[in-house]
């Protein structure tokens, strides 16, 4: 502060103690910036778009506030030297101690004067003059803006990492055991996967402040798709485990379900040829076929990659070999219903015939002619082979019909 008369000591004793507090609090505040793991990201780079644009407006401002607080520290000191160490100075020394202080003493820049612009005498440079205060305002507003971009990108950071932590996590463990588990298979899957998880990464990282304010910076369903792959690769690893342990009981458990399933396959075929002799071809029945020797090939097949250690391989063979007996059984047992059905129904004819006969008998009927005929065509139908089943079918159901007419009337 500038006047005609000395200013107040004590009042000049409290800014000048204010001052020193400012140099040593502010000293401290950029020291625990540059500190803060916000300010090593920008300093490291690899930005791009807003980012890359903020970061250097960053560091810049951040290089202003040194320099700034080194104009600053200075102006406090000569405000120190002129104020002296007596306990009374003179009206002189408190003058050019408030000067000091408060008064536009700090130059700020100097701009040499293109020659074009002067004068025969006129200055050389252009010097700019401020005031401590007003240095302690702009770096107060400057460190402002820094730290708030220092912390926006230490979040976002701070997100992604949360986020891609768990899944991180994941990978590691799974090539520990992928190691452990003598499988070397899934390997590749995992690097696809690390490399998904690092395309991720940098998709947000390289312009962290691009996603400033979003709840969600990676992508979610990218990483879940990640994390179903990772969950693939551990189910794998812990059937190769079974595996391991379990070999010589999983070969002869499925060889047995094989040879259970080609004697249903064979009895099937069976039930098959009885109905191609009995009763004549109809579209859409089924023709059983014989699965289990080709499924006892694959279980050898299994069984050699698991010898030789391509145990991902041998896990994924044994399953197909189980799903496909699982499979080859419910169809041969279906084809075989099918048919036996034919066959019962057959009997079932027959046997309701002998009945409407037995009843034709115990009604008198037994001379009827054109009953009699009825009866005659049912029963060649139905004994001859192949039966024709259709035609069978309506012959009895005529036979019965007459005779419930018959009884009627």
């Amino acid at each position: 502060m500038t006047g005609t008369g000395a200013p107040d000591r004590d009042r000049l004793d409290a800014d000048l103690a204010a001052a020193e507090d400012a140099v040593a609090r502010a000293s401290t505040a950029l020291v625990d910036l540059e500190a803060h793991p916000g300010h090593g990201l920008l300093v490291a780079g690899g930005f791009a778009g807003v980012s890359a644009r903020r970061r250097e407006e960053a560091l810049a401002t951040i290089a202003d506030l040194h320099r700034d607080l080194a104009l600053y520290r200075r102006a406090v000191a000569a405000a120190r030297d002129a104020r002296g160490t007596r306990s009374r100075p003179s009206p002189d020394e408190l003058a050019a101690a408030d000067e000091a202080l408060h008064g536009e003493t700090v130059v700020a820049a100097e701009e040499v004067v293109p020659l074009q612009r002067r004068g025969l005498l006129g200055a050389t440079s252009h010097v700019t003059r401020t005031s401590a205060p007003a240095l302690l305002a702009r770096m107060t507003a400057g460190f402002d803006a820094v730290t708030a971009v220092v912390a926006a990108v230490a979040t976002v950071w701070d997100a992604v990492a949360a986020r891609l932590g768990p899944v991180l996590d994941t990978l590691d463990d799974l090539r520990r055991d992928v190691v452990t588990a003598d499988a070397p298979e899934p390997a590749a899957e995992l690097d696809r996967c690390a490399a998904r998880i690092d395309a991720l990464r940098t998709a947000v990282l390289t312009d962290p402040l691009a996603h400033t304010g979003t709840t969600e910076p990676v992508d979610a369903a990218e990483l879940a798709r990640i994390a179903e792959a990772l969950s693939g690769v551990r189910t794998a690893l812990d059937g190769v485990r079974a595996l391991h342990a379990g070999l010589d009981r999983r070969v002869a458990e499925l060889t047995a379900a094989v040879d259970a399933l080609a004697g249903q396959e064979a009895a099937a075929v069976e039930v098959a040829e009885q109905v191609a002799r009995l009763i004549t071809a109809a579209p859409g029945l089924p023709v059983p076929t014989r699965r289990a020797p080709q499924l006892r090939a694959a279980l050898r097949a299994a069984h050699d990659d698991a010898r030789a250690g391509r145990w991902t391989a041998a896990v994924a063979a044994f399953a197909a070999v189980a799903a496909g007996v699982e499979t080859a059984q419910k169809a041969a047992a279906t084809d075989r219903d099918v048919l036996a059905g034919l066959l019962d129904r057959r009997a079932e004819l027959r046997g309701r015939l002998g009945a409407l006969r037995a009843k034709a008998s115990a009604r008198g009927r037994s001379e009827d002619l054109a009953l009699d005929a009825l009866h005659t065509r049912a029963h060649e139908l139905l004994w001859t082979a192949p039966c024709d089943l259709p035609a069978a079918t309506v012959a009895v159901r005529a036979y019965q019909r007459a005779l419930e007419d018959g009884a009627a009337s």
